[in-house]
């Protein structure tokens, strides 16, 4: 999107999360909302965070993966440093400058390729989105079994698959026809294709890869399972566990300020599919947008000390 009209997105996204959070607390019944809030510990509030908290690590630690897979030479902790980065940008920033621009940013500035540094943000976020569509996949028979209306499912499904062909096709658009490459856009997403598909072929990096994609997400179904426990204890929660990949998928839909209002949209319309409260599904979708955004203060820290590093590298003129 070109500078100009960057600034009026920016104002949409914040309208549209504005509008969303507005409309979901008109529905709701305040005095429930604040009943169930009292159900939860400090233990237990402190216990998701610091899942979350893992979470980011793993995250961090599979996008390393990919680094090292194309032998960039940056270390582990740089990586995390650097993920926590784009995490402020992503959670705390009304900024059009997104988490994956900071990551893919701070590479280059390591002295490496700028289109290698973009290849690497966008192979882990296909891999990452890659393993949810897997996850919706395979719960979805689960949503079947509990007898899930027809019509959900219909929507369920398609949502899924779609994403899914499209996850799937992102390997392999080096392979369309000849006279496509003339484009130069095809030759840069063939060029992704390529890139992100070829570590499947390292067996010292696939198999990491895979397996913290499959963690990163089974955290954040564990945390909304153990925050539903304690707000809403009635409901089925294999159900709710089946539920989560196909919610975070909905979620992602990039049109509001780091996912607030329609994660809680989508929260409350998911877990309601397993008869969770509107106001515990609330609780549970804001809890987890404030896990995020506490990783998101501690890559404030990490920007300010990076920035700080990058002023004593600045020769005095």
């Amino acid at each position: 999107m070109s500078g100009k009209y960057r600034p009026l997105w920016l104002a949409i996204k914040a309208a549209i999360s504005l509008g969303l959070i507005v409309v979901v607390f008109w529905k709701l019944d305040l005095a429930t909302l604040r009943e169930k809030s009292r159900q939860l510990s400090g233990a237990l509030i402190v216990s998701v965070a610091s899942m979350f908290l893992a979470q980011f690590y793993l995250a961090a630690w599979r996008w390393w993966v990919i680094l090292r897979h194309h032998r960039l030479g940056i270390r582990l902790s740089t990586a995390v440093r650097f993920s926590l980065i784009g995490a402020f940008f992503n959670q705390l920033l009304p900024s059009s400058i997104g988490g994956d621009v900071a990551r893919a940013w701070y590479v280059h500035r390591s002295g490496h390729g700028r289109r290698i540094s973009v290849i690497t943000v966008i192979s882990d976020r296909i891999y990452g989105m890659l393993a949810l569509a897997c996850l919706a996949l395979v719960s979805y028979p689960v949503l079947v079994h509990f007898s899930v209306s027809v019509k959900a499912l219909i929507v369920i499904g398609a949502s899924v698959m779609g994403a899914s062909a499209a996850l799937a096709a992102a390997f392999w658009l080096d392979r369309l026809p000849g006279w496509m490459h003339r484009w130069a856009l095809i030759r840069h997403l063939g060029s992704l294709s390529e890139a992100t598909r070829a570590v499947t072929a390292d067996r010292r990096a696939f198999a990491p890869l895979v397996g913290l994609s499959f963690l990163v997400h089974a955290i954040t179904i564990l945390a909304t399972v153990v925050l539903l426990g304690a707000v809403a204890p009635q409901v089925h929660l294999l159900l709710c566990a089946a539920l989560v990949p196909v919610i975070m998928l909905m979620a992602m839909v990039p049109v509001s300020i780091a996912g607030w209002g329609v994660r809680e949209g989508v929260m409350i319309y998911g877990l309601g599919l397993a008869n969770v409260p509107p106001e515990a599904a609330l609780i549970v979708s804001i809890l987890i947008g404030l896990c995020l955004a506490g990783v998101g203060l501690l890559g404030g820290v990490a920007w300010l000390i990076q920035t700080d590093r990058d002023k004593l590298r600045q020769p005095v003129a």
